[in-house]
């Protein structure tokens, strides 16, 4: 480096020179980037931001680390650097709340700033982690002892509003809460909801992007106010041509490569695409097996790119659709307080999985490495065949196919990006803004375009004058320390200027912009689904060759070469005081032979437990598994002996509902969601529920969920139909069986016809209502509830024929009825002249004496089309009007002749 550009820094860093007291500098925001900000690389001084000359771009070995945590923490450092780990889409909506504005109303740990106990944005329970200069303030919603639960967020001390130093207290004395970025693992545009009718295939800025209006439920199918819509912004905007004090710039920088980790006890190694994302929209697969989809809430930015990477509106990857928004780690557990859905945080989602015998989850996949659950062999990733966008190959997240990023690569990918209020780069040149190194090793070359020749002792014209800058000036040069970094190593990919830096440290943990062949677009004109892949416009193959032969690359690890095979996963984790079906309340399962498996410990891959479900032991979890399921059920309840291996723990095989226990619950969830058959000249397995509920019944000897009949005699497998009476979880569990087979079995099968495989009727349906197994739900499943009660179409009452009786409940109901129970035979939602036609296929009426002669099917329609158009040959009772008179002399005549 030349004398003139040493002179130029050592003055630029003067003129920031160190402050009498730490700045405070607040982000908020994604989980795929957690392990960048709480990294030091982070905070190590590239451009000498504190003016002492020792810093990366002077050739410093060691650069300063701003951000230190050794000393008085509120008083030596120059920077106090933060960050609440609360999603992408959360952390944009923190930026929104807490960036024009201090808040300045107390936290008291809690309480949002209405007072009220909600974990809400700015809470400390709302954020899954903060780093407090790299210290732990907050971990899974618990703050930590060096918080301050007098102040909002629980910070240690909040930023006075006028120079960011630090105070004490958030109470309204002239300091309180504030949030200077949002990171996200996507672009701002991705989070943006646009209007119009929602759907499943949705890409960013269609119309009805983001609205998934469907709100998340308990356990029990009770709505909750938990949303799944997107996170727009409210007080910022994104008005780039004609930007203001609150326009927000997001600022690319890196690729966050985002995996499906999945517990061994899923028995899986790769999944197709469009499996995939079934099973995120609907918590089913394809084949309609009920596998446990846990997931993120829709603020979440890892959810975002999972979704969007898999072709999938986020607003739909809403998986079991179960709790509201938790940052606990108390609900990762199995056990009362279990929940699969909405977590707040990638770490949340780990553990969740890591628990959860039958669960598939998302998060960034370096995390497997950087949060050490690959090697420690919790669980691993799937390899995914991207098969919605012609990929034919079954890709794991290795360096290489992250790279590659093409069809046959692997293409989910997180655009990762940092937003602030003001644009950093258009910040003064001792800030790192534009003219900071005017020979041009940093800011763009000069006039012809090449580094190093004479014109780039001329930065050029300003892109960046006249736009806004961040009110905090050490916002500005945060950012410019990453971003000058990142660029330099571009330039100089493992140079040693870059040892230690923002820019080394994101080349060798994520991807850099300019390493992939192939990006998501970042915008899809055309709205294709999913998002197309393009080739990449800022390629630059030395910064891809620098991460194809870098070993200390974390996505180079062996680990994500291949799946894991010496492992079964861990013993899941349960709530502990509650006493579980195995007797015990304490650390561990009790086997069927009375042995001790301890919470967490490895399960040999040769273990009978290894695969949820697999419970006569041969590799595979389908319908053969049920007799022996059913005998480990009964010898739990005071039946005969367990014959199989006494090794076997039945709440980690049978647990389908992680409720800790193995119960009938777990029977009706493998009956409904795992009962799997591979019909003749099909290769693969299909869900069939009908056989499943036999197989059950038939296992046990009789009825034995004790289902009743509104009409006719119980046979084996009658339980099939028991889907209704109560509140229902599609996706979830089979909860909504009320022991009783009858009219609201039948609506419920109405209210759910659809082709499973066409998403967009998916996401609407409960399989649970297939009858046959033959993935759709329609009259033919209908159908085969009436047959279980021993009845047929139009028989309202459920007595086993169709009547007078029918006909007086379906007349009794014309203009207000919209059910089955109530004469709705056509599935219309209304009773009328349709459904009265449709009762005569029921009813043996051919020679009943009318004004128009013999009544028979073809004058039943005849009627109701005259009716309709108001031809005298409906006019009845000859007053020349056509109402409800004329049907009901129609009636009349019609139930005289229907016995």
């Amino acid at each position: 480096m030349n004398s003139k550009i040493a002179t130029l820094l050592a003055v630029a860093g003067a003129a920031c020179g160190a402050a009498a007291q730490p700045t405070i500098i607040s982000g908020s925001g994604a989980t795929l980037q957690q392990n960048f900000f709480e990294a030091a690389a982070n905070t190590n001084d590239f451009i000498d931001v504190d003016g002492d000359g020792n810093a990366a771009v002077l050739g410093s070995l060691f650069p300063d680390q701003l951000a230190s945590n050794t000393g008085n923490i509120l008083t030596d450092p120059h920077w106090i650097f933060t960050y609440r780990v609360v999603g992408s889409g959360n952390g944009i909506r923190e930026h929104d709340f807490f960036s024009l504005a201090f808040d300045m109303n107390g936290d008291n740990f809690d309480d949002d700033m209405d007072g009220s106990v909600n974990d809400d944005f700015g809470n400390s329970a709302f954020a899954d982690a903060a780093p407090w200069n790299r210290l732990t303030l907050i971990n899974a919603g618990v703050l930590q002892g060096i918080g301050n639960p007098l102040n909002r967020g629980g910070l240690p001390a909040v930023p006075d509003p006028i120079n960011f130093q630090p105070a004490q207290t958030g109470d309204g004395s002239g300091a309180g809460f504030h949030i200077d970025f949002s990171a996200s693992d996507v672009p701002l545009t991705w989070f943006g909801i646009v209007a119009g009718a929602p759907s499943p295939v949705r890409t960013p800025g269609a119309p009805g992007y983001g609205g998934n209006p469907t709100l998340a439920t308990d356990k029990d199918g009770t709505a909750l106010s938990q949303t799944n819509l997107l996170r727009p912004l409210t007080n910022l905007n994104t008005n780039l041509g004609s930007p203001d004090a609150s326009t927000v710039y997001d600022i690319a920088f890196s690729y966050g490569p985002v995996s499906a980790p999945v517990n061994y006890g899923v028995g899986m190694q790769e999944i197709l695409m469009s499996d995939l994302r079934n099973l995120a929209a609907t918590g089913r697969r394809l084949n309609g097996e009920n596998l446990t989809k846990v997931t993120r809430d829709s603020g979440s930015g890892t959810r975002n790119a999972f979704m969007n990477g898999i072709g999938l509106d986020p607003s739909y990857g809403r998986g079991e659709n179960i709790g509201d928004r938790t940052a606990s780690s108390v609900n990762d557990v199995v056990g009362p307080n279990y929940q699969p859905s909405n977590k707040g945080g990638s770490s949340r989602v780990e553990a969740t999985v890591q628990n959860t015998r039958l669960g598939i989850g998302h998060t960034g996949a370096e995390r497997g490495i950087n949060n050490g659950w690959l090697p420690d062999q919790d669980m691993n990733l799937l390899a995914i065949i991207s098969d919605l966008k012609g990929g034919t190959v079954a890709a794991r997240p290795t360096i290489e196919n992250v790279l590659n990023g093409g069809p046959d690569g692997y293409n989910i990918l997180g655009p990762n990006a940092i937003a602030f209020r003001g644009n950093p780069r258009a910040a003064a040149p001792e800030h790192g803004g534009w003219g900071w190194d005017p020979d041009g090793m940093y800011d763009g070359r000069g006039l012809d375009g090449v580094l190093g020749t004479a014109d780039d002792e001329d930065p050029g014209a300003n892109p960046y004058a006249g736009q806004p800058v961040p009110a905090n000036t050490q916002t500005s040069l945060y950012a410019n320390n990453i971003l000058r970094s990142i660029q330099a190593f571009i330039d100089i990919p493992g140079g040693p200027l870059t040892d230690f830096t923002p820019g080394e440290f994101l080349a060798s943990q994520f991807i850099l912009n300019a390493a992939p062949d192939f990006v998501p677009a970042d915008f899809d004109a055309d709205n294709t689904q999913p998002i197309a892949i393009v080739p990449n416009p800022s390629l630059n193959v030395n910064v891809q060759d620098f991460n194809l032969n870098d070993p200390g690359n974390v996505l180079s690890n062996a680990q994500y070469e291949s799946f894991n095979t010496n492992s079964a996963g861990r013993v899941p984790f349960r709530t502990t005081g509650v006493t579980y079906t195995d007797g015990n309340t304490g650390g561990h399962y009790v086997t069927a032979g009375g042995a001790t498996l301890n919470y967490g410990t490895v399960l040999a891959p040769t273990t009978v437990n290894k695969i949820a479900g697999d419970f006569d032991a041969d590799g595979d979890r389908d319908i053969d598994d049920i007799d022996e399921m059913v005998a480990a059920w009964q010898s739990r309840n005071g039946g005969a002996a367990w014959t199989g291996s006494a090794d076997a723990s039945f709440e980690i095989l049978g647990d389908h509902d992680n409720d800790g226990n193995f119960e009938a619950d777990d029977v009706r969830y493998a009956a409904d969601g795992l009962a799997m058959v591979t019909p003749e000249g099909v290769s693969e397995p299909v869900l069939d529920r009908a056989a499943g509920f036999l197989a059950v019944d038939n296992a046990f000897g009789g009825n034995f969920f004790g289902t009743t009949l509104a009409n006719g005699t119980y046979d084996n497998g009658d339980s099939v139909a028991d889907i209704a009476g109560n509140a229902t979880t599609p996706g979830w569990a089979p909860n909504g069986a009320d022991g009783t087979v009858d009219c609201a079995d039948i609506q419920y099968v109405q209210d759910n016809y659809g082709d499973w495989s066409d998403l967009e009727q998916a996401v609407n349906m409960d399989l649970s209502a297939d009858m046959n197994g033959d993935l759709v739900v329609d009259e033919a499943d209908r159908d085969a509830v009436l047959a279980i009660l021993d009845s047929e179409l139009g028989d309202i009452n459920l007595d086993g024929v169709v009547d007078g009786d029918d006909v007086a409940i379906l007349t009794g109901n014309m203009g207000t009825g919209t059910t089955y129970c109530e004469g709705d035979l056509d599935n219309d939602g209304d009773v009328d002249g349709d459904d009265l036609a449709l009762i005569a296929l029921g009813c043996n009426a051919a020679d009943i004496a009318m004004p128009f002669g013999v009544l028979d099917l073809t004058d039943i329609s005849t009627f109701v089309s005259g009716f309709t158009t108001m031809d005298a040959i409906a006019d009845l009772n000859n007053d020349g009007i056509y109402d409800l008179a004329d049907v009901s002399a129609f009636v009349s005549a019609f139930t005289a002749g229907c016995p």
